[in-house]
């Protein structure tokens, strides 16, 4: 039988999948690029995939949002990033095995403003494990259109 903990995971796995791919047509030369003045560079990208990991995380298990990831501790380069991603990952999952059904069915109280929440004031803490793979889902997509703005056609439907 497929427990909640197996369906979460399945998603986290098929969402970094996916990240991944994107991971491995970026080059460190590339980290600084944004596609105009004002949006966020694709280190800036990976920085909000990462904060709302780590963020979320803390928040699913404290109760209280914490400070923001702080930028200055951000990897310089892709082997960095990807050691980080995987780090996170390691440490989501030893979390999330750390709680039972009931654990995941109680609901938390939710940050104000906060928009994964479904614009409720409380969820069940498996959502917000849900919606933080949703998070870096909506942003490898974004990273997917920055590609394509950079002449990548591995996306293209043929």
């Amino acid at each position: 039988m497929t427990t909640l903990h197996d369906l979460l995971k399945a998603r986290f796995n098929m969402v970094r999948q996916d990240f991944n791919e994107v991971l491995d047509q970026l080059s460190d030369e590339e980290l600084g690029w944004a596609p105009a003045d004002g949006m966020r560079s694709i280190a800036g990208q990976l920085f909000e995939i990462a904060g709302k990991e780590i963020e979320g995380v803390q928040w699913i298990r404290t109760g209280a949002w914490p400070d923001e990831f702080d930028e200055s501790e951000a990897p310089e380069t892709l082997a960095g990033w990807r050691n980080l991603f995987s780090d996170l990952r390691a440490g989501t999952f030893a979390y999330l095995d750390s709680l039972d059904e009931g654990d995941l069915a109680q609901p938390i109280i939710c940050p104000e403003g906060w928009w994964e929440a479904l614009r409720l004031t409380s969820c069940p803490r498996h959502e917000a494990f849900r919606n933080i793979a949703m998070h870096e889902w909506y942003h490898t997509g974004q990273l997917v259109t920055y590609l394509g703005m950079k002449g990548s056609d591995h996306y293209r439907l043929d």
